[in-house]
């Protein structure tokens, strides 16, 4: 896919890009892949990447809960990354939210031994119960914040929550 062998990042749900660009700008001896349901911000993504020249980024669009539970390959991610995910607030949505325990299985089997699952949400219901569903995962330590080091998304969502001054929660996992 990327015409050359180096470590594979993934984001799920990229919207304009803001983290995926800078992440392979920063890092151009990874390769980043990006996925998103909303086809503008495919195209959005894939025009900023293009005039920024980063060989080493691709976005899709693709369900990003779909293509980690049924086509990843083990260890093939050195990291996923997961920004301010949906956390469809009504009873009746919540079997479209992103982590469960079936998700959390297959993320954690995609991530190669060492790699590293970070995820940051606003939403501090769902935040909860993710935290909750990654910790009960046995491929899956959870570092401490002196391990996991001070770490930002750089997204846009995150950029406005803090200027509103809603708490925004993290959480960096390791795969076993």
């Amino acid at each position: 896919m990327f015409g050359r062998v180096a470590p594979v990042e993934m984001e799920i749900g990229v919207g304009k890009g803001r983290f995926l660009l800078a992440a392979a700008a920063g890092h151009p001896d990874r390769n980043w892949f990006g996925l998103e349901i909303e086809a503008e911000y495919v195209q959005i993504v894939r025009l900023r990447a293009e005039r920024a020249r980063l060989l080493n980024l691709r976005v899709e669009r693709i369900d990003g809960k779909a293509f980690v539970e049924r086509r990843l390959s083990a260890g093939c991610l050195a990291g996923l990354h997961v920004y301010f995910p949906d956390p469809w607030p009504k009873k009746r949505h919540h079997k479209r939210r992103l982590v469960d325990p079936a998700w959390a299985g297959a993320a954690a089997r995609a991530l190669a031994p060492g790699g590293t699952l970070r995820l940051a949400s606003d939403h501090e219901e769902y935040f909860s119960l993710i935290d909750g569903v990654l910790s009960k995962e046995p491929l899956l330590e959870k570092l401490c914040p002196e391990e996991a080091g001070d770490w930002s998304t750089g997204t846009s969502y995150e950029l406005k929550y803090l200027k509103t001054g809603r708490p925004i929660h993290r959480i960096v996992l390791r795969r076993l």
